[in-house]
């Protein structure tokens, strides 16, 4: 999986939802701002339902329930009353600038929740893109001050924590899967609105209903699903969240382009804002003091260790036809009390954190004549191919030298000469291959000794 992929994603549902804001103009005045969020969401929900044998649904463990339930009302019913709400006091413009402002409220919510965290730069190029908002929105149309802007700020934080909540769900779940689930918790809550909205259809033109369809399609599923799966593939939830900032620019460009609204100076200065502010975001440079962090962990980390290992080593179960009957011991079905025992048996147990985020695993252990045993080497996927591998081998070296040992011995499957070539690279070499009763495969044992 390639992780830079999410820019696709992001850059894709900005464009879905700024279509909706040139399509919205056409129909504002057959349908109420609340009738098209309802009229919108049970089309989206329609066509994620046809797609249903496609997609594949997988069943919601009863914990998650609750969550997916409020990612539907955050996200969608709260936001929408409050955005609507916001608009009938306070003009565009002043909605668009507080709505921008939800990457940064994202940012520091997600800094506090998830420990992500951003560099100095980071936080300019958002400030960059920010200003870039301002431009375009405020010049032309300025600002207004009452009580709308609450319900404005109110959207903001919903649609933030809308951000933080998907962030967690496509960690378990599939992104289609995500989305799919709160847009029906979402259209549920907003059927308080259908009677209306269903009169207002009896009335609109053919025009006004193809506009509700295209965004309930486009804007409302594909957007979301999209939207969901740039979460799945990013690093943390700014990284995505910042994208938000071009809405207003793509909006003033396609109203150019679908109905003849040329953009004022404004435009053009504000959009190079936000793209210099994304560019920079992205930039090497502005994530040059980002660092990978090794942690000894104690019994408060293991649930999560388990998760990382089971998801890193799924990938191997998969690919070698792996079960809990088969080989209960592989890493796929790694459990908090494996853990917790190993702890026990006084192994060492180490995390691989990036920007606070657990993404990696090993474990080590003094078994004898100071040679270590290396066990649970775990990358998650979408890490994977991007060098934090030989990070951890650096650091497995490092450790052992510092607690003077004398070489590093590992098991693996033998069949797995991509995993075999590697550890060759980092130096091990190949002792013995041996055939357990208990296991379905011949295991290969490499040793690598430290200079």
């Amino acid at each position: 999986m390639n992780k830079k992929s999410y820019h696709f994603y992001a850059m894709a549902s900005i464009l879905c939802w700024s279509i909706s804001y040139v399509l919205s103009r056409f129909i504002m005045g057959e349908f109420s701002a609340y009738s098209i969020s309802f009229l919108r969401y049970i089309v989206a929900s329609i066509a994620l339902i046809l797609l249903a044998p496609i997609i594949k649904l997988k069943k919601v463990e009863k914990q998650d329930l609750g969550w997916i339930f409020l990612t539907g009302a955050v996200g969608f019913f709260i936001y929408m009353i409050a955005f609507n709400k916001g608009l009938e006091t306070v003009n565009a413009a002043t909605g668009s600038v507080i709505i921008a402002a939800v990457p940064m409220i994202s940012s520091v919510l997600s800094s506090f929740i998830y420990k992500e965290k951003l560099t100095k730069l980071q936080w300019f190029a958002s400030s960059l893109s920010f200003m870039g908002v301002l431009l375009i929105t405020l010049l032309p149309g300025g600002f207004t001050i009452n009580y709308g802007l609450i319900w404005f700020f109110v959207a903001a934080f919903c649609m933030s924590f809308y951000n933080l909540l998907s962030k967690r769900l496509v960690k378990k779940y599939a992104a289609i899967q995500v989305t799919t689930y709160s847009i029906f918790a979402g259209t549920i809550l907003l059927s308080i609105f259908s009677v209306s909205s269903f009169q207002q259809v009896q009335q609109a033109s053919w025009l006004a209903i193809l506009c509700i369809v295209l965004m309930g399609v486009f804007s409302s599923a594909v957007a979301y699903v999209c939207w969901a799966k740039a979460f799945e593939r990013a690093d943390n939830v700014a990284s995505v969240s910042n994208y938000m900032y071009l809405t207003p620019f793509f909006t003033s460009i396609l109203g150019f382009l679908l109905i003849d609204e040329v953009p004022g100076w404004s435009t053009v200065i504000g959009g190079l804002f936000i793209l210099g502010g994304l560019v920079l975001f992205n930039s090497k440079l502005a994530k040059k003091s980002e660092r990978v962090q090794f942690k000894q962990l104690t019994k408060q980390d293991t649930a999560e260790a388990a998760e990382v290992i089971r998801r890193s080593f799924a990938t191997v179960a998969e690919e070698f036809q792996l079960t809990r009957d088969n080989c209960p011991t592989n890493g796929a079905f790694t459990q908090t009390n494996h853990l917790l025992d190993d702890l026990k048996l006084g192994k060492n147990l180490y995390g691989v954190f990036y920007q606070n985020t657990m993404i990696g695993f090993f474990q080590l252990e003094n078994t004898q004549n100071q040679e270590y045993s290396l066990e649970k080497v775990a990358i998650l996927p979408k890490y994977r191919h991007q060098g934090y591998g030989s990070m951890i081998m650096q650091q497995v070296k490092t450790l052992i030298k510092e607690r003077g040992g004398k070489s590093i011995k590992i098991g693996i499957i033998e069949e797995n000469t991509r995993l075999k070539k590697w550890y060759e690279e980092h130096g091990f070499v190949h002792l013995e291959t041996k055939t357990f009763t208990n296991l379905p495969f011949e295991v290969g044992f490499m040793k690598l000794d430290i200079d």
